[in-house]
């Protein structure tokens, strides 16, 4: 059996602004103290010794994350563009406030997130793309790496496309993305190609 565990990165300047950050890789999509803390006490209750690699996402965010995340690993630590938040085209770096009063169809009431259907509207990339490289990166993981727990850095969207792709669901908001540095396990049987969703947005 191949184990995921997929960690959200920390609070960023821009969650904070409520600033859509999609792929923003600036100042503002850096992680605050706060966030910084909830690293650390991640990193306090993660037994790193379970972990036999670790891939990251390139973006400043969880790369700053991981390095809290990963103090004393020994073990192999990657970065993967697949792994990357989804992009939201032009609005990009915009006030979800600001949206939400101009476009208040392209956001869900209850969760505030863009409408599936919006993201390649506004040039941004659909919930099916996200889904195609993570299918990609998993399938690798599984066929180099039948064994392995692996540690994913990644972040809120991609890891709610890896559970919708485990439940093999389609584009829905029924499921929120997972908070900061909130832990979701998903499971691979290399054998069958079965997928399970163990546990999703766990938190601290």
């Amino acid at each position: 059996m191949t184990t995921i565990d997929w960690i959200r990165h920390g609070q960023t300047h821009a969650n904070v602004a409520g600033v859509i950050q999609g792929q923003l890789d600036t100042d503002v999509a850096t992680l605050t103290v706060t966030g910084q803390q909830q690293a650390q006490q991640r990193h306090q209750h993660l037994d790193l010794t379970a972990y036999d690699r670790v891939i990251v996402s390139p973006l400043r965010r969880t790369r700053q994350t991981a390095a809290i995340l990963t103090a004393g690993y020994a073990g192999p630590v990657t970065t993967d563009e697949r792994l990357m938040e989804a992009a939201y085209g032009q609005w990009t770096g915009e006030k979800t406030a600001d949206l939400l009063a101009r476009y208040p169809a392209a956001f869900d009431p209850v969760t505030r997130e863009v409408q599936p259907a919006w993201l390649p509207r506004i040039g941004g990339e659909s919930y099916l793309a996200v889904q195609r490289r993570l299918g990609q990166l998993l399938a690798e993981l599984v066929v180099d790496h039948p064994t392995d727990h692996v540690l994913l850095i990644s972040h809120g969207l991609t890891i709610k496309n890896a559970a919708l792709l485990m439940l093999a669901a389609p584009a829905i908001l029924a499921l929120p993305e997972p908070t900061n540095l909130s832990l979701t396990r998903t499971l691979i049987d290399p054998a069958t190609g079965h997928r399970y969703l163990q546990c999703y947005g766990a938190p601290v």
